[in-house]
């Protein structure tokens, strides 16, 4: 079944003549105030978000990078497969030295796969300080499609179709008023993992918003209320740091913390984003995209209903939701059936973060005005959640991401090659992490000798560190994530693999006492689906409870020889070290074009 989707996939790119499409963008330094408070952030172009790569599959794409920053950097294009092309995944220490300032890189990749992506920062948290940007590719005409899942009308069909192939980018981060060194040293200098933020920002925009702190404690979940101990939320929305049943049983320098970064709140106000749409189109797309940092937001329209159709840029039998929770790097296309006769001028576009770390919110306006200028929005009584991302009534419908499934249907194999097995939780420190369970991955450590050129290096094989498969092999990944003194607690982790997509076949809550697959599904066969399970390239774990450990897994198959790597998308997570190299198809390992190799300058074949 596996093999026949390649096949066909590549079939249908080859139906279309490839175009050759090339960007250029400069990395600048600069002031920039998205939340109206300024400091020192990545433009991409003058701009953060950087700017939209619209290309269609099967499309060549250059995409040329001049450094002009004060430090090292390179780019990710979020979710492309990067097939026949491992040099340009853009992560270093594994496929690529750094580009460092002053210098230039040329990326070159084909679009085999349609779908919403992104591309941003690699080096570090450079995603935090606005280096990121959307990427859409529209599916070749003869891909299936599913829409008629949603409504039989070819009227109503061909207005969805429309719409998909013009969607609406909607791009969410959060943001700090401090930069991600400075963030970063912060974690270190106070030993805490440091998970709020000042803002949440829409396509690059956003304010500070400062509820009373009798607000906030209303707002909060029983279960962040019992975390606190009888404190308050903080003046930012924020659970207060340092909290032992969090955070984990260490010594913590809170003097050391700037106040910015979990007390402080200063409003600000500014203009938010507007997203036009026509009413004689009918439909229009919105596809989400999450780069944020640490937020998880909930997503909704207010009085208006959506459509998921694609997750993570794969199409899904289609799911109407009142909205959605979005974890760190995941993309959702929705449709959305416009009023025909709407009562308000626009109506408010919702985003929410839900978790115990922080009550933290945004809006941004849909507008149905052709001329621009908006006189009436709907009220806050339509708002189907509310500020902290709960819904506002017993009949909302939110997105349960166990059911998502492919469209149109694939399957994965029903028996796997290899086995991994690792524990993911905090390495000796609150904001160091690890995903083997074993080792903290620094991905400085091969900065100067990245896994592509060296597959067999001590690192390459050292099994806490990197992940080994063999070529057209099928492979398990079980990530247990278990608590203990040093993990109370933890958030969901948004695990990112690098290269192909995979199947999420299982997970649940409680130990995991078997070695394989197999023998799970013979002791608890519910808490697997190996018939139509989500096919993406994220994968949410549980969140974790004292005393309440929790599986995920993945089942993929290694046909993509190279250097990748797996990944919590969350930055301080990531740049506390929790991820893991993967070195696919060890027996297959390709030959590295002079340009990209260790003494090319990556500057195209």
């Amino acid at each position: 079944m596996w093999a026949f989707l390649l096949l066909w996939e590549a079939l249908l790119v080859c139906t279309t003549v490839a175009k050759n499409v090339s960007f250029t963008i400069n990395l600048t330094w600069e002031y920039g105030a998205p939340d109206g408070f300024s400091r020192k952030m990545i433009l991409i172009n003058g701009t953060s978000p950087g700017p939209v790569l619209l290309i269609n599959q099967g499309d060549n794409v250059k995409f040329l990078v001049h450094n002009n920053l004060p430090s090292n950097t390179t780019i990710h294009f979020h979710g492309i497969a990067q097939l026949n092309t491992p040099w340009s995944d853009g992560v270093p220490g594994i496929s690529q030295k750094p580009i460092l300032p002053g210098e230039s890189f040329l990326y070159q990749w084909t679009a085999d796969d349609y779908g919403t992506y992104w591309y941003h920062g690699h080096y570090l948290s450079d995603i935090s300080d606005g280096l990121f940007g959307p990427i859409h590719i529209n599916p070749n005409p003869q891909q299936p499609l599913p829409y008629n899942l949603i409504n039989s009308s070819q009227t109503e069909v061909a207005a969805m179709a429309k719409a998909a192939i013009n969607p609406q980018l909607v791009t969410i981060s959060d943001w700090s008023h401090l930069t991600s060194t400075d963030v970063f040293q912060a974690e270190r200098d106070t030993n805490l993992d440091l998970y709020c933020t000042n803002s949440i920002l829409i396509n690059g925009r956003g304010k500070v918003s400062c509820l009373p702190i009798s607000t906030y404690m209303s707002l909060a979940a029983p279960s962040t209320l019992q975390s606190l101990n009888g404190k308050n939320i903080t003046a930012q929305g924020c659970t207060p740091p340092g909290i032992a049943e969090v955070e984990g049983e260490f010594q913590f320098n809170l003097t050391a913390l700037p106040p910015v970064l979990a007390y402080s709140c200063n409003a600000t106000n500014t203009t938010p984003s507007i997203f036009y749409v026509n009413i004689t189109a009918r439909w229009a797309s919105f596809n989400f995209i999450l780069s944020a940092s640490v937020q998880t937001p909930m997503v909704s329209i207010d009085d208006h209903e959506m459509w998921i159709y694609a997750a993570d840029g794969h199409f899904m039998q289609p799911q109407r939701v009142d909205g959605m929770l979005i974890y760190s790097a995941q993309r959702y296309s929705v449709l959305v059936r416009l009023k025909d006769d709407p009562k308000y001028d626009a109506y408010t576009l919702r985003v929410s973060n839900v978790g115990g770390n922080q009550i933290l919110f945004a809006t941004a306006l849909v507008s149905y005005t052709p001329s621009g200028k908006i006189v009436t929005v709907a009220p806050d009584s339509q708002a189907l959640f509310n500020q902290a991302g709960n819904a506002t009534n017993s009949s909302v419908t939110t997105l349960d991401p166990s059911t998502i499934k492919p469209y149109p249907a694939i399957q994965p194999a029903q028996d796997v090659n290899a086995t991994h097995t690792y524990k993911a939780g905090r390495d000796g420190a609150a904001w160091r992490w690890t995903l083997s369970g074993n080792l903290s991955y620094p991905t400085s450590i091969t900065e100067d000798y990245p896994l592509l050129f060296h597959p067999n290096s001590s690192a390459g094989l050292n099994p806490n560190l990197t992940i080994r498969t063999l070529n057209s092999t099928w492979v398990d990944i079980i990530i247990l994530t278990d608590p203990g003194s040093q993990n109370p607690s933890q958030p969901p982790h948004s695990f990112h693999k690098h290269s192909n997509k995979f199947f999420i076949i299982g997970s649940g809550v409680g130990d995991f006492n078997y070695t394989t697959v197999a023998q799970a599904m013979q002791a608890e066969p519910s808490s697997f689906n190996l018939v139509n399970p989500p096919f993406r390239d994220s994968v949410v774990s549980n969140a974790v409870a004292p005393g309440m450990p929790t599986w995920t897994v993945i089942r993929y198959q290694s046909v993509n020889p190279g250097a990748w790597i797996l990944h919590c998308h969350i930055q301080p997570h990531f740049a506390g070290g929790m991820a893991m190299a993967m070195l696919d198809g060890v027996d297959a390992w390709p030959a590295i074009p002079a340009a990209y190799g260790p003494d090319g300058i990556g500057m195209g074949m």
